[in-house]
């Protein structure tokens, strides 16, 4: 672009323009300097002659300012003298052309300076790149030797670094091997207490799993696994679980109280039953939860002490405590029956005595003529003689009894005929007291082999005592019959009964239901046992039944019959098998 032609130059400027510049004339330095910062030309053509500013001032103003400083000046006047031509270099020309001016001359030289221009745009260009590049690149080389340095100061940081954790990573191992020596010691220390106690020592997992246990436990459970292998070692103990020692449901109890101590987490004793080799055996049990840094529990540890003889004497001496106290109360009571029984013999004695003295007082003061009485005196003394002779055998049958000493005169005994005869002997006391006493006797034939006076005995005292406790207007029921191997008597009455806690004692030696009894009956409260000794001595045995005071009582005598022996059948008896009332 070529701008600021003067006037002077039109010609110029139109064959500027017909060879394809752009052209734009100004018409003095003010307008050039407005019109190059407006239009930013490639290339100005000044005149040095022009109104106002001159070329050279315009030209010292153009490169005065940072826009168009860069844009190439060419001077183009009719001033030719060389100081002409310095003054425009120095303004800042880059070229001087004198007129009359040559039209390819100057086209050559606007040309020339246009491709210096635009070289040096592109050199500067180029230049800005290079200085950018080489900024960048200086930026880049501090940024790596920054990088570098900091690489260095890290390494030499990280080598002090890895060097102090070498160190100190060895002086770890050193205190981690002197800390495994001395755990090392340590447990074998507490290996070695725990081994030497008497109790049973172990630690297990929270899944049952034993981690621990000493030689007392290994000692008393190296039974069998399932797998029939015995447990001989710390090695075969740990890992395996009360399920692999014990039966199921024995093993299920002890894992159970080890849930107990973990939930309650806190010491726990219990008694614990195990099986051993020889049998089983009580243990009291301590056991405690055992916790990590955390505070929260991992393992089970318990002591077991073997009590189980101590558990055996605990038992045997409240056994004994028992039986003592038993014996005891039995004794008390033995007593205090042998007292009632010493107060009751000695009014049963006294009182036929007193009888028989007041009787022999009186007979020895009496008139002998007086028949009657005398009669009558000798009839109480003998009564109450008898009464007392009978206390006195009972007596007597007692003590041989307790002693041993009855002898059995043992025969075939038909026990029909014995009890037609006991009945035949108390009728008259029953007619006289108004009671009725019937019979029935299903068997006649029936024999025992035993003493026909006691077996009459057994049968008097029971019927006798039946006729006593039966009220004026009552009855007694006596039966015999065979059943099987052995022959039955029953003997009930519609008399006082029995009550219910007095029953089992019915046949006891000394004892009356009440004291009250003594008042109302006479007796010692002896023929029952009597009844009971002479029945086992046969080889039977008695009992009695009563539904309660006031409902009567039954006593029933089982005896072994003698084997049926072959011979000739003696012609029934009108009577047998039928029931008759006496």
């Amino acid at each position: 672009m070529v701008d600021d032609v003067p006037e002077s130059m039109a010609v110029t400027a139109a064959q500027l323009e017909e060879r394809g510049f752009r052209v734009a004339v100004a018409q003095d330095g003010e307008d050039a300097l407005e019109r190059a910062e407006l239009l930013s030309p490639d290339l100005i053509l000044l005149d040095v002659l022009m109104p106002g500013m001159d070329g050279f001032e315009t030209c010292r103003h153009l490169k005065a300012s940072e826009s168009t400083k860069g844009i190439p000046v060419i001077f183009m006047t009719a001033l030719g003298e060389t100081a002409h031509k310095v003054a425009g270099f120095e303004a800042g020309g880059v070229d001087y052309v004198v007129k009359p001016l040559e039209l390819d001359e100057v086209l050559v030289r606007v040309k020339t300076h246009l491709e210096l221009y635009t070289m040096r745009a592109e050199l500067e260009a180029q230049n800005v790149q290079l200085r950018r590049e080489i900024e960048e690149r200086e930026r880049l080389q501090a940024a790596l030797r920054c990088a570098h340095d900091k690489l260095e100061r890290r390494v030499a940081e990280r080598t002090t670094e890895l060097a102090a954790a070498n160190d100190l990573l060895k002086q770890e191992n050193s205190e981690r091997k002197r800390a495994e020596e001395t755990l090392r010691e340590s447990q074998g220390m507490l290996q070695a207490i725990i081994d030497n106690s008497a109790a049973m020592v172990y630690v297990k997992d929270l899944q049952g799993r034993y981690l621990l246990s000493n030689r007392r436990f290994r000692q008393l459970f190296h039974a069998t696994l399932e797998s029939n292998e015995p447990i001989a070692s710390i090695d075969s103990i740990i890992g395996t679980t009360d399920h692999d020692l014990f039966p199921p449901e024995q093993a299920e109890i002890l894992r159970s109280f080890d849930r107990r101590v973990l939930e309650a987490q806190e010491p726990l004793e219990t008694e614990e039953v195990v099986p051993q080799g020889d049998g089983m055996h009580t243990y009291i049990s301590v056991k405690c939860p055992l916790f990590d840094a955390e505070g929260k529990p991992y393992a089970v540890c318990a002591i077991s002490t073997d009590i189980t003889e101590r558990k055996r004497a605990e038992e045997e001496r409240e056994r004994l405590l028992a039986s003592e106290q038993a014996a005891r109360s039995k004794a008390e009571a033995a007593d205090r029956m042998k007292d009632e029984f010493l107060c009751t013999l000695g009014h049963e004695l006294r009182t036929p005595l007193t009888s028989i003295l007041g009787w022999a007082h009186i007979l020895l003061r009496a008139d002998k003529s007086d028949v009657a009485r005398v009669q009558r005196g000798l009839e109480v003394i003998e009564r109450n003689g008898m009464a007392e002779l009978e206390l006195v055998e009972t007596l007597l049958d007692v003590s041989a009894i307790l002693c041993c000493q009855v002898d059995l005169k043992r025969q075939p005994v038909s026990m029909a005929e014995v009890i037609q005869a006991v009945v035949d002997s108390v009728t008259p006391a029953s007619e006289a007291k108004d009671v009725c006493i019937s019979l029935s006797l299903r068997s006649t034939t029936g024999r025992v082999l035993g003493d026909r006076g006691r077996l009459e005995q057994i049968v008097r005292n029971l019927l006798s005592n039946a006729v006593k406790f039966t009220p004026a207007g009552g009855r007694v029921a006596v039966s015999l019959e065979e059943m099987g191997a052995k022959i039955q008597l029953r003997i009930s009455d519609t008399g006082e009964g029995i009550s219910a806690d007095f029953l089992p004692h019915v046949f006891d030696k000394f004892r009356r239901a009440n004291s009250s009894t003594t008042r109302w009956h006479s007796g010692l409260g002896l023929g029952l046992s009597i009844v009971q000794d002479l029945a086992r001595m046969h080889g039977g045995e008695v009992h009695a039944e009563s539904a309660g005071e006031g409902r009567g009582a039954v006593f029933i005598v089982d005896l072994p019959l003698m084997p049926v022996v072959e011979e000739t059948a003696a012609p029934p008896s009108a009577d047998a098998g039928e029931a008759r009332s006496v």
